[in-house]
């Protein structure tokens, strides 16, 4: 049992980074991936929080990662929410880039920090969805958030909870919203 944990340990990531580099360097594989997320993309950029004017920083920071300038977008996106700190849905699009990176402990506390934002702005439905990421990331603020939820009276329904148990079995996955 213990060789088989081992094995995990090691190879898991090992599997992971030997993918990554297949897509960073193979043109016919990245160009099938970019083409399969496009949709997706072209969704999420026409949709704007609040049905407001997109910022030129914000959208710098999403051009430079969908260049693949992971590091210019994730100072672009850190900039953008200094200036703008409200705005949940750039939080969610930072805390996807630490996903994709394997930056989990950030992408759950950006992930978390859009959650909150989305529960002071009375979203609570969008705040309770990212409970089950959260939780697959860092439990204990899964746990804080749902606490505030319930707190504020918009404790997640019976369904979403038995959702947010069912998803952590789960592999997790970044949240399509902010792809």
């Amino acid at each position: 049992m213990l060789s088989k944990l081992a094995n995990l340990i090691v190879w898991s990531p090992l599997i992971l980074f030997a993918l990554f580099l297949v897509y960073r360097h193979s043109d016919t594989v990245k160009a099938t991936v970019d083409h399969a997320v496009s949709p997706a993309k072209s969704l999420v950029g026409q949709a704007k929080p609040n049905g407001s004017v997109p910022d030129a920083q914000l959208d710098q920071a999403r051009n430079a990662y969908t260049n693949g300038d992971v590091t210019a977008a994730v100072n672009g996106y850190k900039t953008y929410i200094e200036q703008n700190p409200g705005n949940p849905d750039a939080h969610g699009e930072l805390g996807n880039i630490f996903y994709a990176i394997g930056n989990f402990p950030e992408a759950a506390q950006a992930y978390y920090n859009a959650a909150n934002l989305l529960i002071d702005q009375n979203q609570a439905d969008r705040a309770a969805e990212l409970i089950p990421l959260i939780g697959q990331l860092n439990a204990p603020l899964a746990n804080d958030l749902s606490a505030r939820l319930a707190q504020n009276n918009g404790q997640p329904t019976d369904a979403e909870q038995a959702g947010a148990q069912e998803q952590a079995t789960l592999p997790p996955q970044s949240d399509p919203r902010y792809n």
